[in-house]
């Protein structure tokens, strides 16, 4: 036996190494075969970074592109559209000598790309200094810690200079006499004067750059500075257009237009700047639109002697004047339009919606803060904005939309409009977490629109409704909500008010301190009021009625009701439910009683009103009557005990247990009260007082409402004969028979081994 699990023993370490080795030569000829396969066959051009060629001299180019082309290897092409001269992948460190690249007298088509470039000399030198030249393009470089400019156009025109890390220079881009040439997408940051300068230069574009940080030499310096040319000719930068930048925390002002014409400010992200937001002097005819101007040291726009510009929709500090966007047209702007201004941002699909936030606006009683019209498989979100003072008539509101789908309104304040919000017409809505205060008419109305959630708002304080629902509003869900103190003439303020609408659902609503808490009327069917507070409000909780049109069919189950200055419920409908066959509404004024404590209260409570509704199962609890229900487990009755007093061990089943004891009784005669624990021994010193005979144990336990339950056994107190075992027979028997039985297999085991 031995040797065979020795031997198997063997044969499974040997199986282990075999397996191990095996698996290793199959990974490491993977690993090789992968790893030839990719040097073989990636493009070895890709494998190449900036510092590919890390160059021992700066790079000048005067006209020669050709013979540097056909002279080294870090430059190639032909200089035509299709295929440009390229320097790439290089890394020059000027050592304050100089330009590290300097290409002049040439209209050759060029890219410089992916290229390290530091510590060129001060002005007119910089990393990349081109002059008397076209057709270039500056591509995806890290330019830093140059002494001089970042990148210095003079006479260039044509020129892209596009997604390069420009970072702690002297200037970051400059164009002298240049035009026609696109700066874009580059990262501008920390240079000792302007981020971008403009002198004498016509026709650039100036895009969606992050020009961070800029001027702090000396005296200090601006983001951007277009500026005419010096004496004697003083002839102006002109149509030049500033787009879709992020101009923050510059030394002096974000934008300062100095004695230019015709020039385009047109949706830049302009803030925190130390001085203005965007300063023009004596420069005409300057468009400023759509731009996002705020928390800047001195303000947002300062204007010096320059007349007939344009400042439109622009924000200032987050404060824009009232507007409306319209798909057809018919409003200052529509989406795509409003999309391209720095205060909405967005393409209106649902992963991408358009986002309006954090705007302030005030329409000083004179028509909506907020309008959206006609704006169909548009996704959108309103968040974060104040809107105040709507006017109070032809439906103005705080926020209005009409024939709307597919939008958001959330975490805005909406304060002191006649309406707060008004969904005309509107689907697939989402209002959510809002504060709607004292807003004079109200808060919210929901017209003809379906399908909508309105769900955690806070509204407070109108005259006639915290919500309106109304003709053929179907389909909607109120969640969570709460709408209080809304107190109209005549006792006329709801907390919800419903007209012609049906099935929608109202759920986890507080509705406190209105006149009516809801009021359903005119037709309303379906409708579904679960789980809401309904308290303190002054004229009654619910009321259904019918003006014109009968109400039937709405369910109320699982409300709390407790409007002592009023009736909690009226309803004057038609076979309208007030529980869902299973339970009904808790009524602080239920005068039922509940005998069983089931939770629900033994009668109906019955409403007021001519539809005759009544609550067959109203929540109601008339307090605690149910005795705890105690359980001795030991000993069971008529258990036999000597000398020793009985142990015992106890359950009792009670939510709100107060005490518990037992005491021992004989003959109409009983022991004092002692104190109970779930498991324990009968007090010794009253066992050994009592003589032989049967004794009652009775456990006693109270509730905190007062209910007493108990439970007894009969115990045994038995004088044995002498020499007797002292542990009771039925013991002795079971230990006598387990170490019998216990003997007998041992030496039934000893025998087999014995023969064995």
């Amino acid at each position: 036996m031995r040797f065979k699990q020795t031997k198997n023993k063997s044969v499974i370490i040997f199986s282990l190494v075999v397996g191990t080795l095996l698996f290793q030569s199959i990974f490491i000829y993977s690993f090789i075969t992968i790893e030839g396969y990719n040097i073989e066959n990636v493009d070895k051009e890709k494998l190449k970074n900036s510092n590919y060629w890390v160059l021992p001299h700066r790079i000048h180019i005067d006209n020669n592109w050709s013979l540097t082309a056909s002279t080294y290897d870090w430059c190639s092409g032909l200089g035509t559209p299709q295929t440009p001269y390229k320097i790439e992948n290089v890394t020059i460190d000027a050592q304050n000598l100089g330009s590290c690249i300097y290409i002049q007298n040439t209209n050759d088509n060029f890219l410089i790309q992916n290229c390290t470039l530091m510590n060129s000399q001060v002005s007119p030198h910089g990393a990349i200094r081109l002059d008397l030249v076209s057709n270039g393009k500056i591509i995806d470089n890290n330019i830093t810690n140059n002494n001089g400019r970042a990148v210095s156009l003079f006479v260039a025109n044509n020129i892209l200079v596009e997604d390069n890390n420009i970072v702690n220079n002297g200037y970051g881009v400059t164009a002298s006499y240049g035009n026609d040439n696109e700066i874009t997408k580059n990262y501008i940051q920390d240079s000792n004067f302007y981020g971008v300068y403009l002198w004498d230069s016509d026709n650039n574009n100036i895009t969606e750059n992050e020009v961070v940080h800029n001027g702090y030499y000396a005296g200090g310096y601006h983001g951007i500075y277009i500026s005419e040319s010096g004496s004697p000719s003083f002839i102006d930068s002109i149509n030049n257009i500033v787009k879709h930048n992020n101009i923050q925390n510059n030394r002096k002002s974000g934008i300062y237009i100095n004695s230019c014409d015709n020039n385009t400010i047109f949706g830049n992200s302009i803030e925190n700047n130390l001085e203005y937001g965007l300063y023009f002097d004596d420069s005409d005819d300057i468009i400023i639109v759509g731009n996002k101007i705020n928390d800047n040291g001195y303000g947002c726009i300062a204007n010096q002697s320059s007349v007939n510009y344009k400042d439109e929709w622009n924000v200032c500090n987050d404060v824009i004047d009232p507007f409306t966007i319209d798909e057809t047209g018919g409003g200052d702007f529509t989406w795509s339009q409003v999309s391209q201004f720095a205060w909405c941002s967005g393409s209106g699909t649902y992963s991408d919606p358009y986002l309006l936030t954090d705007l302030s606006i005030d329409a000083q009683s004179s028509g909506s803060c907020i309008v959206i019209d006609t704006s169909i498989n548009k996704q959108f979100v309103i968040s974060g904005c104040t809107v105040i003072n709507g006017q109070a008539s032809g439906g103005n509101a705080g926020i209005r939309l009409n024939d709307v789908q597919d939008g958001v309104i959330t975490l805005n304040i909406i304060m002191n409009n006649y309406i707060g919000i008004y969904l005309d017409n509107s689907f697939n809505i989402t209002v959510s977490d809002n504060d709607l205060f004292d807003n004079n008419g109200q808060s919210i109305i929901l017209y003809q629109s379906q399908r909508n959630f309105i769900l955690d708002n806070d509204q407070y304080g109108s005259v006639y409704y915290g919500m309106l629902i109304n003709s053929i509003s179907n389909n909607n869900t109120i969640k969570g909500n709460t709408f209080q103190n809304n107190t109209g003439v005549a006792g006329h303020g709801d907390g919800i008010r419903v007209l012609y609408s049906d099935d929608n659902r109202f759920i986890n609503n507080t509705l406190i301190n209105n006149d009516r808490g809801i009021k359903i009327e005119d037709g309303s069917h379906n409708n579904t009021i679960t789980s809401n507070i309904i308290h303190d409000n002054t004229n009654y909780g619910a009321l259904i009625i019918a003006n014109t049109r009968v109400c039937r069919d709405n369910l109320f189950y699982l409300n709390n009701f407790d409007n002592p200055l009023g009736l909690n419920a009226y309803d004057n409908g038609t076979d309208n439910n007030w529980d869902n066959g299973v339970i009904g509404n808790d009524w602080a004024d239920y005068s039922g009683v509940d005998a069983n404590d089931d939770g629900i209260g033994d009668t109906p409570y019955v409403l007021l009103g001519t539809g005759g509704g009544q609550d067959n199962f109203p929540i109601w609890d008339d307090g605690d009557s149910i005795a705890p229900v105690i359980t001795i487990l030991t000993p069971i009755d008529n258990s036999r005990y000597n000398i020793t007093a009985p142990s015992y061990h106890i359950s009792i089943i009670e939510d709100n247990l107060d005490s518990y004891w037992y005491i021992v009784s004989w003959d109409g005669e009983e022991s004092q009260l002692f104190t109970a624990s779930l498991s324990g021994t009968v007090d010794q010193t009253l066992w050994d007082t009592l003589p032989i005979g049967n004794y009652t144990l009775t456990v006693y336990a109270n509730d905190t409402a007062g209910n007493l339950g108990s439970s007894s056994v009969t115990i045994i107190k038995e004088s044995l004969p002498s020499g007797s075992p002292a542990i009771p027979f039925g013991l002795f028997y079971l230990i006598v028979s387990t170490v019998s039985v216990a003997l007998i297999l041992i030496s039934t085991e000893y025998r087999l081994k014995k023969k064995l």
